[in-house]
């Protein structure tokens, strides 16, 4: 892998206390609402006990606050604990598959390594701390020139992979040759999030 040249744009997230302030404002909203109108409806009943009154007033605010709670409140907090469970599992996964005999290499959407596997760094002398944030590039030989790499970024960003003959450069000057395919990952909505190069000896 070399230089990128990604036109993907990152969105700025929401910070989570702005959902917590939006949360907490409708949540109060509602219930000052709905209380709002329960008192109403007792007003316009016919004339009940104490206790009667305060039961109705009970049950009418809980019957209509669930579904409310339940839609802003419980249900994404199940589906937030499942992606959880979910992605914990996958990442489980993702670090079995990372110990594989081929030589691994994991970059973000901007081409900045984010991690590489023992076998990568072995053939490569490099330690993980001395890569991890930096571009492919620093990989490159020299064997092949700028028309190469413009090629297999074009090809890449097209059709989402890669494959092809490199040769890279090792920490201590040695160039290996290599056959490389790399693999663009999405996310849902179809945005690539991380570049997987994988080395096979020719």
């Amino acid at each position: 892998m070399s230089e990128a040249k990604s036109t993907q744009k990152v969105e700025p997230k929401k910070k989570p206390h702005h959902s917590v302030t939006w949360l907490l404002a409708v949540l109060i909203g509602s219930v000052f609402i709905i209380e709002v109108m329960v008192m109403y409806l007792l007003e316009v009943l016919p004339p009940m006990s104490k206790l009667g009154s305060t039961l109705l007033d009970a049950t009418l605010l809980s019957t209509l606050l669930f579904p409310i709670f339940y839609l802003l409140v419980f249900r994404p907090l199940v589906q937030n604990i499942y992606e959880r469970i979910k992605a914990e599992g996958e990442l489980r996964v993702a670090a079995v598959a990372l110990e594989i005999k081929d030589p691994i290499l994991i970059t973000d959407a901007q081409a900045n390594i984010v991690r590489a596997n023992k076998m990568f760094l072995s053939i490569t002398g490099y330690k993980l701390e001395d890569i991890v944030g930096k571009n492919p590039r620093i990989l490159k030989s020299g064997r092949q020139g700028e028309h190469f790499y413009e090629k297999m970024w074009q090809l890449l960003l097209r059709n989402g992979s890669w494959s092809g003959e490199v040769r890279i450069k090792t920490n201590n000057g040695h160039v290996l040759p290599l056959w490389l395919t790399i693999t663009a990952v999405k996310n849902p909505q179809l945005e690539t999030t991380h570049y997987v190069a994988i080395y096979n000896y020719t």
